[in-house]
């Protein structure tokens, strides 16, 4: 068997190694990334602060993790999310405190108007 020939199977070899190494490692979101792309939506119904699991772990059915929310009037709830495979996300209440202050609508107007 020719050297060139030779090199390239062992390329190949290394190649489906590699790959076969890297589809058994799970696959880790970034809970500060998570947050940040939930709170985009959330911001618009008066939620201030929201952090989630630090690693979320993405498995083949989704993943499923839990952040600590904050809104403007007070309130605090630990919510457990649940995202598919597609992306869509579900909420799950675990765990909630009520408002300790009413809430102001962003326009400064209290009447809402």
């Amino acid at each position: 068997m020719p050297l060139r020939t030779a090199a390239t199977l062992a390329f190949i070899a290394a190649a489906a190694g590699g790959a076969l190494y890297l589809s058994q490692r799970p696959t880790i979101a970034s809970g500060e990334v998570m947050a940040a792309d939930l709170m985009e939506n959330l911001k618009s119904h008066g939620i201030t602060k929201l952090s989630c699991d630090k690693d979320i772990p993405i498995g083949k059915a989704g993943a499923v993790f839990v952040c600590d929310v904050a809104a403007d009037d007070g309130s605090t709830a630990k919510i457990q999310f649940t995202m598919d495979r597609e992306g869509r996300l579900a909420s799950k209440p675990l765990e909630s405190t009520g408002p300790s202050r009413p809430r102001v609508p962003s326009s400064g107007d209290p009447w809402g108007n």
